[in-house]
């Protein structure tokens, strides 16, 4: 054979394998879609995920996104609380799904994933979702051969193209997505689920109910909180009055602008602007302190800045029914919107005075106060499901000229 009949040889190879690829590619459009979208070796800036399955309107404030596999009890826990969560926020959540199958500790969860995709080919992939989640303790522990007969159940159950979804099933037009998801999620250091990102960032909360509401509700605040803190809107020559309207009654409080200017104005310009209404009292010990402020009941919101502290103003906590701003204990300047009532002199004098601004004093409904629901969501073993706190309709403001 003459050199030009090895090249034009060595070229009809050539030609036949790329055909032969690109007609791989378009005998299995499933692969191809997921190639695709699959992320390659580029740089971790230009990485992007894949889109993995959506419930909710994009517009939502906050996007959950969760990866895990079907096989995962942990997983299954975190979709039922998820879903409690979106029903209670339904126009505030986006819900999404990503596959994160652990094949080497789950030997069900390929095929699980398989199933799903194949739902999601009919447009029925949250009802598959929903199928092998609510009844995973049934068929965790069975064969994998035995587990494709409960899956073409749970198929019929949801009302699939039966001859269809066998059909994708047995001829593995799924499995390479089993890769491209490990692949996905190895370019994000997961190992196993369930991997929460609410608005991007990994969840290492709670992992129960409470503690995904909280974290739910803060990123809900986030829309909420300001650029920068108000500027100067009261008069410090003036007194200003300010009424807690609670479900339990009114709570009167004395501001000491003369004392505390800054905290006082910051007071005044949230309660004018709403942000209390609608809050709780979310941390009350009895013989304590009642503490709000922070409309997303955890204690960790705050309205996007804060303010200076004013707390060598010679005022000292020594009596019940004192107003001063929370902040993390150590941390100065620190207060934003937060604040507590003292129910007693507050000890040791040292942890206290000199630490937090005191900037108004109760003159009416201290038994309101002292009648407020306790309770502490930083405390699981006591307060493992916290009774709701007490909410605050709105705070209103009078303005005494001299």
């Amino acid at each position: 054979m003459n050199r030009l009949s090895v090249g034009l040889f060595i070229l009809l190879i050539m030609l036949l394998a790329v055909w032969s690829m690109s007609a791989g590619q378009m005998a299995n459009p499933a692969l191809a879609a997921f190639q695709a979208s699959t992320p390659t070796a580029t740089a971790a800036a230009a990485y992007v995920p894949l889109e993995g399955h959506a419930l909710g309107p994009e517009t939502a404030a906050v996007t959950l996104i969760l990866y895990g596999d079907f096989q995962c009890v942990p997983c299954a826990q975190y979709a039922q609380n998820l879903e409690i969560l979106r029903d209670h926020y339904p126009d505030s959540l986006r819900l999404i799904w990503r596959h994160l199958p652990d094949i080497r500790a789950h030997d069900k969860a390929a095929l699980a994933l398989q199933a799903s995709e194949a739902a999601a080919a009919q447009g029925q992939f949250w009802p598959m979702h929903d199928q092998l989640f609510t009844h995973q303790p049934d068929w965790i522990d069975l064969p994998p051969e035995v587990f494709r007969a409960v899956v073409d159940g749970y198929a019929q159950t949801v009302g699939l193209d039966m001859e269809r979804f066998k059909a994708a099933l047995d001829s593995g037009i799924y499995a390479a997505i089993v890769d491209a998801a490990r692949r996905d999620a190895a370019e994000l250091d997961f190992v196993s689920g369930p991997v929460l990102l609410i608005n991007g960032i990994p969840y290492t909360g709670r992992d129960d109910l409470f503690g995904l509401d909280e974290a739910v509700r803060l990123a809900l605040l986030r829309v909420r909180q300001f650029e920068a803190p108000p500027d100067m809107v009261i008069d410090p020559a003036n007194d200003y009055r300010a009424t807690i309207r609670t479900e339990k009654g009114d709570i009167v409080i004395d501001l000491f602008p003369d004392k505390a200017p800054v905290t006082v104005n910051n007071f005044v310009f949230l309660a004018r602007a709403g942000w209390y209404d609608g809050m709780t009292f979310y941390y009350v010990v009895p013989d304590f302190l009642a503490q709000t402020g922070d409309p997303s009941d955890t204690g960790r919101g705050d309205p996007g800045y804060t303010i200076p502290d004013e707390h060598t103003n010679g005022l000292r906590f020594e009596r019940s029914g004192l107003v001063a701003m929370a902040h993390p204990p150590g941390l100065p300047n620190s207060a934003g919107s937060a604040f507590f009532i003292t129910l007693a002199p507050l000890q040791p004098s040292g942890e206290w005075d000199g630490q937090y601004t005191i900037f108004g004093a109760v003159i009416e409904g201290l038994d309101v106060a002292r009648r407020l629901t306790p309770r502490n969501t930083n405390d699981p073993v006591n307060f493992p499901a916290p009774l709701s706190g007490d909410r605050v309709l709105t705070i209103t403001i009078e303005e005494i000229a001299p």
